[in-house]
């Protein structure tokens, strides 16, 4: 994983055992949330980012967020989160660090929570440049 100024760069290994590079970068000409659209709280923001990565799975009237059933935008299964940072930019959001199973690999992912709860979708880009290695911090 590469940090940038605006977002992080990384890679997931496909299912099929190929590696899919992305950028995640929060574009700082975004449409605006509609008026009447709050804020989240924070504790919305993990629920959010795992239900996007991973989908949802229903059985038995009961629905399970990033469970056992692989789904979402990561086709990923067994979600946890790992970290959520709050970043401060032209346009504020939520990094969220996760990891998950997507095939038989456990692997590290982000999403973009936006503060009305809008996802930023990642970028799928060729292989980056060096990668350089970005920290964060562990809260909830």
């Amino acid at each position: 994983m590469a940090a940038t100024t605006n977002g992080v760069t990384f890679n997931v290994r496909q299912e099929n055992g190929v590696d899919q590079y992305y950028q995640l970068e929060v574009p700082p000409n975004l449409p605006p949330a509609k008026p009447d659209t709050g804020k989240i709280s924070q504790n919305a923001v993990p629920i959010i980012a795992v239900g996007w990565a991973g989908g949802l799975e229903t059985t038995g009237g009961l629905t399970n967020l990033g469970a056992s059933k692989p789904g979402g935008f990561y086709n990923a299964s067994y979600i946890k989160v790992d970290a959520v940072q709050y970043q401060t930019s032209s346009v504020p959001y939520y990094l969220v660090q996760m990891n998950g199973k997507i095939g038989q690999t456990r692997q590290t992912f982000y999403a973009a929570v936006l503060e009305d709860g809008r996802i930023v979708r990642p970028t799928a880009i060729s292989r980056p440049a060096t990668p350089r290695r970005m920290t964060m911090r562990h809260h909830m």
